[in-house]
């Protein structure tokens, strides 16, 4: 009779844990490294860890921003585009203008400001459906990119500053470093702190949390300039690795980083959703195109997966929710 209740409390205990949807992504990514190292031996090294956890540290701090704009119920469609235009901006000031590093960080980190601040009056000023708004500013901001450019990259960015992007603490990426630390303080101050456990609430039902007291059009135009703070983060680092501002790249961004939210438990619907699991989300798809590589698949299909992984998310968020 012991037995029949421990094993019935194991079992109870598992299925929960299993509920989780973090721990539901650790188990995932677990499997599929296994699969991956059985399918090539050199998944299994610590050159091929290190180079995925640089590959998609940009994105990850970008997936940051993300995730906590769906928790409100937006998303943002230009983070992409402010990438793109914040590595320039910060490119050209280095290189043309010869600003100080810290003077042309600062730039690049205002132009997603700005952005963010713009895309915020837009959807809780106006009231502009936050795609329409966000996708009008993408188109606004890469063509800001292209036109000052004149489709050039802006080329010859010091090595110096290279090392935020190329730079190694004790043989761990800086990049992975910066996003191990955002991680853990907006995670904690998601969970714990007053003003963005907020975000939850907006998410859930906008109009019980005005009710409530809670200024939801100012906590939605914050979190848009998070999120743009966060882009013009990941594109700065990238340019560093890359020594040079590309106004044609980060196309597809936003794509990937909205599909590893809803897989690690966000929703588009708003109320839902933690920074781990987001993060969680990314690794497993940055593991899917680490194994896409090692197994030769041409780089072009890596949309097909893409896509193909962001619809089933979607109608598996879809699904869970008609069952509720």
């Amino acid at each position: 009779m012991t037995k029949r209740i421990t094993t019935s409390r194991i079992a109870d205990f598992v299925v929960r844990l299993l509920r989780v949807r973090e721990m539901a992504m650790i188990i995932l990514i677990l499997i599929s490294s296994v699969i991956m190292s059985i399918l090539s031996p050199y998944f299994f090294s610590m050159t091929n860890f290190l180079s995925i956890a640089r590959g998609f540290s940009m994105e990850g701090i970008v997936t940051i921003g993300m995730a906590l704009l769906l928790i409100t119920g937006a998303f943002d469609l230009s983070v992409g585009a402010v990438m793109a235009l914040s590595g320039i901006v910060t490119a050209f000031l280095i290189v043309t203008l010869r600003m100080p590093y810290g003077v042309a960080f600062l730039g690049g980190l205002g132009v997603g400001v700005l952005i963010g601040a713009i895309n915020g009056i837009l959807v809780t000023r106006i009231k502009v459906n936050p795609l329409i708004a966000t996708l009008g500013m993408m188109t606004i901001t890469r063509g800001m990119a292209l036109g000052v450019t004149q489709g050039s990259p802006v080329v010859n960015v010091p090595l110096d500053f290279a090392w935020l992007g190329q730079g190694n603490v004790s043989g761990i990426p800086v990049p992975f470093i910066i996003l191990c630390v955002l991680v853990l303080v907006v995670d904690i101050l998601l969970r714990k702190g007053r003003t963005l456990r907020q975000l939850y609430y907006v998410g859930g039902n906008q109009k019980a949390a005005r009710l409530s007291g809670i200024p939801v059009d100012r906590i939605i135009l914050l979190t848009f300039i998070g999120s743009g703070m966060a882009a013009a983060l990941g594109g700065i680092i990238t340019m560093a690795r890359l020594t040079s501002g590309i106004p044609t790249a980060y196309a597809g961004v936003e794509l990937r980083v909205i599909a590893a939210c809803v897989i690690g438990g966000a929703s588009l619907s708003g109320g839902e959703g933690t920074i781990i699991g987001a993060l969680l989300g990314l690794v497993f798809m940055a593991l899917v195109s680490n194994a896409m590589t090692m197994l030769g698949v041409s780089v072009y299909w890596e949309g097909v997966v893409t896509g193909a992984i962001l619809i089933f998310a979607v109608a598996m968020d879809m699904l869970s929710r008609r069952r509720l």
